[in-house]
């Protein structure tokens, strides 16, 4: 009986030590332009496509849109206050060659990546920066 209790204190223990270590963690933002509520990844996909993947901590709702130099949305979407997460890719074979810029926002911050499209003949280069 004594033995059952002991085991049952050290798995106990155990598991409210392994949920304090997995508890979920603000994403980070190295630059702090976010305040660790969300961060934002852009980068070159195959066939002039631009993958979008954002992480961010439930309870702020965001609003993603893609602008063109102008400033003129061409794209936008509510996220969630609930969502964790976010993926889109984005077909830019049908846009001009120019500077365009993905932008994410909750009201207070916002995160803004840069994209150039450039068609060499006879292939189509995209920068994400």
């Amino acid at each position: 009986m004594k033995t059952s209790i002991q085991s049952l204190f050290a798995l106990a223990f155990a598991f409210v030590t392994l949920n304090s270590f997995a508890a979920p963690r603000p994403t980070e933002d190295p630059k702090g332009t976010a305040k660790s509520s969300y961060a934002v990844n852009v980068f070159k996909g195959k066939q002039g496509k631009v993958n979008f993947l954002l992480e961010k901590v439930a309870g702020k709702k965001l609003i993603v849109s893609l602008r063109n130099a102008k400033g003129d949305i061409l794209f936008s979407e509510n996220i969630s206050k609930n969502a964790t997460g976010y993926a889109r890719r984005f077909d830019m074979n049908e846009l001009a060659d120019g500077q365009y810029h993905i932008e994410v926002t909750d009201g207070e911050t916002v995160v803004k990546k840069d994209i150039s499209l450039n068609t060499d003949k006879p292939t189509r280069v995209v920068f994400v920066n």
